[in-house]
């Protein structure tokens, strides 16, 4: 084993913190792929640093997947945390430039590389603060590094808290989703350009959005062509669940779009 794999072994070792949770320990072999798309090297350094200052205590396993990269159930301070881990070798973030092209905040963007995947992590980062601090129920960010960003944990021991598509859908979760939605619109001057039951989580009556990359500003050319996708979205999911919905146009109005 070459140095360098040795010291990248030891910092994977000290991160899944192998004297309590070691799930991922354990299927390493199993994963080589996957290990090799999230913990590169820089990435690796980036989480060794957070924990040689205090940022970040340790890492559990894995509580999601997707195209972006991973979430881990973390530990920072004694409090559970849950860690977005995005790909540094995707293609995929291209053709997220729609979300960003436009939007007043980010006039710069790098459109290739690691810039624009750290400026993509940024952008959560930000779309979720300006929520959070505008009364939106989404989880708290702490803080974001490069292509790490580490939030409140939405769920229990570990366990992440069910999304909408998971869990029987009431009228009074109709009704706080589209309160969510004019909170967001109006106080936060976000909209969110990607909701979908799968990114709504329920926890204990609660309703709460999550995956806020592609949020625009207000301001941003395509924010009310995303605005009603949304509406469609959260409509049809209501729908089928034979829930009574409001008309698109009704809502819109509602949320102060129109």
């Amino acid at each position: 084993m070459s140095e360098s794999v040795e010291q990248e072994d030891q910092i994977i070792r000290k991160l899944f913190n192998s004297d309590k949770q070691n799930r991922y320990l354990r299927n390493r072999s199993e994963d080589k792929d996957s290990r090799q798309a999230v913990f590169d090297r820089d990435t690796l350094f980036t989480l060794y640093d957070m924990m040689n200052r205090g940022d970040l205590d340790y890492l559990n396993g894995v509580v999601q997947a997707g195209k972006e990269g991973r979430v881990y159930w973390g530990v920072r301070k004694g409090k559970d945390v849950a860690v977005k881990l995005f790909y540094t070798t995707t293609s995929d973030f291209k053709k997220r430039l729609i979300y960003m092209t436009g939007d007043p905040r980010f006039s710069r963007v790098r459109k290739y590389g690691h810039g624009l995947i750290f400026e993509w992590v940024r952008k959560e980062y930000s779309n979720l603060r300006q929520a959070h601090d505008a009364g939106v129920t989404v989880p708290e960010p702490y803080f974001s590094i490069k292509n790490v960003l580490v939030m409140e944990f939405i769920g229990e021991g570990g366990v992440p808290a069910p999304t909408l598509e998971e869990t029987t859908a009431t009228r009074r979760d109709y009704a706080n989703v589209i309160r969510q939605m004019k909170l967001l619109y109006t106080e936060a001057r976000l909209v969110h350009a990607d909701l979908s039951a799968y990114n709504i989580f329920k926890l204990r009556g609660r309703i709460i959005l999550f995956d806020f990359g592609s949020a625009v500003d207000v301001r941003h050319p395509m924010s009310t062509e995303f605005l009603r996708r949304d509406v469609g979205n959260v409509n049809t999911f209501f729908a089928k669940r034979g829930i009574e919905i409001k008309p698109a146009t009704e809502i819109l109005e509602t949320v102060g779009a129109e």
